[in-house]
């Protein structure tokens, strides 16, 4: 009886293109995984960074357009964005919004911005129709969450004279000779009275239209600003027992959680620093050795000897 098997040179053809196959197969796997982990970091900060622009243009669109300014970090100075310098110390940019909020309303607004000039018959009031301050009130409680009310806010007049100190920039504002005039509610839903602790509207010019106003937005660099002699740190890290990547001995200076110098590391994420300003971070268990510059402040690695990952990181 005659049987049928492998013979030892067909054995060793399968077992060869087995191999070929599972090298390739793996390679693939690994460069899809590494291209879906990059991708969805990727797409995460683009998500981030999406999100916070749309809500910083949302607050900016609602700007009294006149009120921006920029502030100094280390004085708290502050000049008009027309008159802004190129300077490192100008790292805050604020401005006053109108409350678009009430001024949608649910049906009507809650405040119409128009001042009825003929039915100015006080010097304490303002005439205001289809305005509705108990409405406006208990808006403003709901977005404040009860920290303010319509007696924390003001009128601002548009057409009228502005002027950069004038909104309150350098503390609170005690008169109505101010670009911004502080209202408080009054006996009758439609009426704006001027805030017992700014004086009234006597010799004030009162325009027809009006913006009401309860904040003030803010944006805050809170990055290192550089200097001409020294643009960049000198080093990632400042030695100690044991090292950390920005800081020593547990205290950062850079970094919030100082990322630890690992000697003989094997876990990706572990780096080790090789000489001055050269570095090794073991990444999907490759280490891959990057040079920090420190007049430039980049890092750089070289693809032709570390391959794909450090293709990624530097692009």
């Amino acid at each position: 009886m005659r049987r049928k098997a492998f013979t030892m040179m067909e054995l060793v053809f399968v077992i060869v293109i087995i191999g070929i196959i599972a090298k390739f197969g793996v390679e693939f796997l690994i460069k899809a995984y590494d291209g879906y982990i990059f991708s969805t970091v990727q797409n995460r900060l683009q998500s981030q960074s999406e999100i916070a622009l749309e809500q910083i243009a949302n607050r900016l669109q609602y700007r009294i357009k006149s009120s921006v300014i920029v502030r100094r970090i280390d004085n708290n100075a502050y000049r008009s964005l027309s008159d802004a310098l190129d300077i490192p110390q100008e790292r805050i940019l604020e401005w006053v919004g109108y409350d678009i909020d009430g001024l949608r309303g649910t049906s009507t607004p809650l405040w119409s911005g128009l001042i009825d000039l003929d039915a100015a018959h006080t010097t304490a009031r303002l005439n205001s129709p289809g305005t509705d301050t108990g409405a406006e009130n208990t808006l403003i409680s709901n977005l404040s969450g009860t920290a303010s009310g319509i007696n924390d806010s003001a009128l601002f007049f548009v057409g009228a004279n502005s002027y950069i100190n004038g909104y309150g920039w350098g503390g609170v504002i005690t008169d109505q000779n101010q670009t911004m005039h502080p209202i408080q509610s009054s006996v009758a839903a439609n009426l704006f009275q001027a805030n017992t602790g700014a004086n009234d509207f006597a010799g004030q010019d009162i325009y027809e239209f009006y913006q009401l106003a309860w904040t003030a937005y803010a944006l805050v660099y809170t990055g290192a600003a550089g200097t001409n002699d020294t643009p960049y740190i000198d080093s990632l890290d400042v030695g100690g027992t044991p090292a950390y990547l920005f800081g020593t001995n547990g205290t950062a200076t850079l970094l919030a959680t100082p990322i630890k110098n690992v000697t003989g590391a094997t876990k990706n994420g572990d780096w080790t620093k090789t000489a001055n300003n050269t570095y090794k971070v073991r990444v999907h268990n490759v280490d891959v050795t990057f040079i920090y510059d420190p007049a430039t402040g980049s890092f750089d690695c070289d693809i032709a000897t570390q391959g794909e990952i450090c293709r990624r990181l530097r692009n």
